[in-house]
This record gives structure tokens, C-alpha cells and sequence, in this order.
């Protein structure tokens, strides 16, 4: 079933019929279809058009109730159909900019305030993955003695984000031990990606003398702390108490799944994770794959920061203002590439 294969008549019906629901959460009749519509048929004709529809598998009844409701197939068709977005008004793009230009030196930092944002925006569940830095190359180690036992580690990936780690060692280090070290590090893992640095150090320095050895040790002791900011996802999420406030959810069931939902973070990371895609992506209810998704939409698009991608999205029922969302999270991935590309 696509729009296209509707009649005229029951495509404004249908197209009413979602615009109605999305609006008011209410049950949609046919009078009131008839009176707030210039559908130009009566009420009967309405309903009759209506039991077309719902036998075509796009609207249903709750319950005994004489309003019609979108399924998810009729979600599904009216976002497919969509021949434009809601535009975000200035206010709302200025306020993205504004919001999210203060904290453009701060991947972290930005990113976090990208998921408040989206959520008070779209009065939902604003969600985001940092980028991740698996693929990003190795640009520029340095080592700098801070005391005798102890130095800064610090690497320096290509996509222009620097870590440092504090690096104990058990005896006294030369200064040429320490630059011949450092020379040696940048000789054998200049251009590896983070992943490869995390998995092969011990690896690729098996030949070096017994004193860089303690140096490279060291390191490999803290080869977890030093990868962790590139290959973890840091997920940030914001609109709890949004969400929770559709009425949607506010039976005992449903309402149990949403907070479990929200209190499951690996959960969260996976479904944003596996939807990296270019474009916006938009799973509707049972198309969701995980269970205490079954209730919800999620709209999603990547953002690319050099090599890396990350995710934003936006959580919420699949009674959504999808046009605004879609152009809302858009308008959000833009943003976030521009503004990270600025920091470099």
C-alpha cells in the first residue's frame, strides 16, 4: 500500500485523519473531520471512507471508540509520502547556533548540549553519540617529563582531538631516554588508527632495548585509559520527564516500558548505533527491532567530524510531529559538522 494507490478522497481523509491525531492525541471522528475540514462531504460519507481505510490497514479504532487513530503502517506511508518538511522557523535555527556555539571547542561538551537541545525542541527525548574515533589516525605523540618517575602522555589523532594521560613509571628516566623513546613511538605508529594502536603496541615494539622497554610497559599498562575517549561511546540523552508526559505512555505497561527504555543505555547506544546511515533515518514502531521500542518512533541522521560519525536523534511516540522532527534533526547534523569543523 502506498499513498499513491489512494483515491483522492481517502488520501485527504487519511492525511486528516494523522494531521488531527498528532495535534490532540484524541480518537478522530467523522464530524469532526467534517467541520474542521473543507473535505466537502457529509459525516456518512466520512465514516464510510474511514472503514476503507482501516481495512486497507493505515487507521484503527481504539478499543470501542467511534475515532480512528494512524496505525504504524499508516505512519509508515504518511512519512514515506512527505513531498516536504516543516521548516524550522529562525527562531528555533538561531537558537541551535547560539546554544551550541559556546561550547564548539568541547566535542564532549557540545555534544551533550545537542541532545538537550533537540529534546527541548521537539518536547521529546533528545538523544546523541559522540563521534567515534576507531578509524581515527594516529598524527603526533608526544612524551613530557613531569617528574622523575612520572610523565604526559599525549596523542594526537588527525581528526584534531588530543588526549593525555599521566603515565607512572618505576624508575628514574634520561631525558635522551625519554626523546629516543618518543621518536621511536612516532616512527612505528604514525597513520595507525586508534583501534590498530589499541590492539598491536605490545606487538610493535618487541625489538626495542631493555630501557624504552619500561617506557612502552608503561604505556601498554595504560593503553585502555589512553584509547577510551576514541572507541567508547559516549551517549548523551536529555527529556526524560518530556516523554514520560505523552499520554501515550501513561498506561502502567506502556509507562514501565519507556522508563526501562530510557534506563537502558546500552540499548539506546545500540539503536542509534546501528542506525548510521546517510539521510535521516526513521524507524516506526514494530519496526523497531528491540521490544521496549515497540511503542516508539525514532528519527535519527548521522554528523561526521573528520573520519568519525556520530548520531543524533530524537525518541518519542509514534503519534510525533514528524515533518518538524525530521527537519529539526537535519537542521542539528548540519550544525554539529559546521561548528566541530571550527573547533579544529
Amino acid at each position: 500500500m502506498v499513498l499513491e494507490e489512494l483515491t483522492e478522497r481517502e488520501k485527504q481523509v487519511f492525511l486528516a485523519v494523522v494531521d488531527t491525531f498528532v495535534r490532540t492525541g484524541e480518537p478522530v471522528g467523522s464530524r469532526y473531520l467534517a467541520r474542521h475540514y473543507k473535505l466537502g462531504i457529509s459525516p456518512a460519507t466520512i465514516r464510510n471512507v474511514m472503514t476503507d481505510l482501516e481495512e486497507k490497514g493505515l487507521i484503527t479504532h481504539p478499543h470501542t471508540s467511534a475515532g480512528r487513530i494512524p496505525t504504524d503502517v499508516g505512519y509508515r506511508q504518511y512519512v514515506d509520502g512527505l513531498e516536504s518538511v516543516f521548516p524550522l522557523t529562525s527562531e528555533d535555527k538561531n537558537a541551535i547556533v547560539e546554544q551550541l556555539s559556546r561550547f564548539s571547542q568541547d566535542v564532549d561538551t557540545i555534544v551533550e548540549k545537542a541532545s538537550r537541545v533537540l529534546s527541548n525542541i521537539s518536547h521529546q527525548l533528545g538523544v546523541a553519540l559522540a563521534p567515534r574515533f576507531q578509524k581515527g589516525m594516529v598524527e603526533k605523540i608526544e612524551l613530557v617529563r613531569l617528574a622523575e618517575s612520572k610523565i604526559l602522555f599525549i596523542l594526537s589523532i588527525k581528526a584534531g582531538l588530543v588526549k593525555t594521560v599521566i603515565v607512572e613509571i618505576n624508575e628514574a628516566l634520561p631525558q635522551h631516554l625519554l626523546e629516543t623513546t618518543n621518536q621511536l613511538l612516532n616512527e612505528r605508529l604514525y597513520g595507525l588508527t586508534v583501534s590498530e594502536l589499541k590492539n598491536s603496541l605490545k606487538e610493535r615494539f618487541r625489538d626495542v632495548d631493555a630501557q624504552s622497554k619500561i617506557v612502552i610497559d608503561a604505556l601498554q599498562a595504560q593503553s585502555k585509559n589512553i584509547t577510551t575517549a576514541y572507541t567508547t561511546d559516549i551517549f548523551h540523552f536529555a527529556g526524560a520527564k518530556n516523554v514520560l508526559q505523552n499520554p501515550e505512555f501513561s498506561s502502567g505497561n506502556k509507562i514501565g516500558k519507556i522508563i526501562e527504555l530510557i534506563d537502558r543505555r546500552d540499548i539506546l547506544v545500540r539503536v542509534l548505533s546501528e542506525h548510521e546511515s546517510e539521510g535521516v533515518s526513521i524507524v516506526i514502531g514494530d519496526e523497531n527491532q528491540e521490544d521496549l521500542m515497540k511503542n516508539c518512533s525514532l528519527i535519527a541522521t548521522t554528523y561526521r567530524y573528520e573520519d568519525a560519525i556520530g548520531t543524533v536523534g530524537v525518541i518519542g511516540p509514534t503519534r510525533m510531529q514528524y515533518d518538524k522532527i525530521i527537519a529539526l534533526v537535519h537542521f542539528m547534523s548540519e550544525t554539529l559538522g559546521y561548528l566541530m569543523g571550527k573547533s579544529k
